[in-house]
């Protein structure tokens, strides 16, 4: 906690850029201390749930992604705001660890797509690449924690658990998520639940 503290002085301007990421990295940290186990800390944990304008929200996180490793995410933002019943740290969690599977799984440099449709009562969006589909014999428990198709998967720091947060959190804020393989590739599906509507 204490070097992450010192990150929140020196960042601890709003408007500043890395003030978003610190306080998402402070979040995960208050999630996690003092839990039993991290799926028991995830179940657990409390959303700080409100509006949110999700397409404008799409729009940064396709905007910084390629700022963050994952370069060729797509976003073609609506006119109108779409507002939706969502906690926007989590909600970034939740696209990250998608996007973070895409980038892992697509084919070359092949772009990662973001979309946005409206379903009322709900917003859908749907993450795409192109790649490897999902096994058959996982598609039914990539949302499981600890399950990972890589056997070095705990070497590589990855324990399985970040579908498991990513559903976690969309139950959290009332909203679905859902993976399905497409011609070619995958779909990641989040449906949120509208506040308003106008897109």
């Amino acid at each position: 906690m204490s070097p992450l503290q010192s990150l929140m002085v020196l960042h601890g301007d709003s408007t500043d850029p890395e003030h978003r990421y610190i306080s998402r990295m402070q979040q995960a940290v208050r999630v996690l201390y003092g839990s039993a186990s991290p799926s028991e800390a995830f179940e657990s944990s409390a959303l700080n749930v409100q509006t949110l304008d999700v397409n404008a929200f799409l729009s940064h996180v396709a905007g910084n992604a390629e700022a963050a490793g994952i370069p060729g995410v797509t976003f073609t933002p609506g006119a109108q705001p779409v507002m939706v019943r969502a906690d926007e740290y989590s909600l970034e969690d939740v696209v990250s660890h998608i996007l973070r599977n895409a980038e892992r799984y697509r084919t070359g440099q092949t772009p990662i797509a973001i979309t946005l449709m409206l379903q009322s009562p709900e917003a859908v969006v749907t993450i795409s690449n192109q790649g490897l589909p999902i096994a058959p014999e996982l598609i039914d428990k990539v949302f499981e924690y600890g399950v990972s198709d890589q056997q070095d998967a705990g070497a590589l720091g990855q324990r399985g658990q970040g579908l498991f947060v990513a559903k976690t959190y969309m139950a959290k804020m009332g909203g679905t998520i859902s993976a399905r393989n497409t011609d070619g590739g995958v779909c990641f599906e989040l449906r949120l639940q509208l506040a308003g509507l106008g897109y």
